[in-house]
């Protein structure tokens, strides 16, 4: 996998990668600038409330956003890293989603 490629292409907010080679997904996870990244889990997953944080007021691709004075903890920020098996959303409210298997390539 060419991660020099990859990260070109990384969303800055949530990445996931799909894969069995447990050498190429620490690769991704450590490598690739997201707020959060996620190994074999969906990306659904990415949302404040199920971080435990509450409900989510906004949502931001910078390093930092805050503005006026700020003291140290308005200075850093959080990054997520998710290491599953398979698991997908489920018990979303009146939301249906169609969900489709893919094949992974060892």
């Amino acid at each position: 996998m060419d991660m020099n490629r990859l990260l070109l292409f990384c969303s800055a907010h949530t990445d996931c990668i799909i894969t069995e080679d447990q050498e190429t997904a620490e690769i991704f996870l450590h490598q690739v600038d997201s707020a959060a990244v996620f190994h074999n889990a969906s990306t659904r997953f990415c949302d404040g409330a199920r971080f435990g944080l509450g409900a989510e007021v906004g949502i931001s691709t910078s390093r930092i956003h805050a503005r006026g004075p700020v003291g140290v903890e308005g200075l850093l920020t959080t990054r997520w890293i998710l290491k599953g098996s398979g698991q997908v959303v489920d018990g979303d409210k009146g939301v249906i989603y169609t969900h489709k298997d893919i094949p992974i390539k060892s």
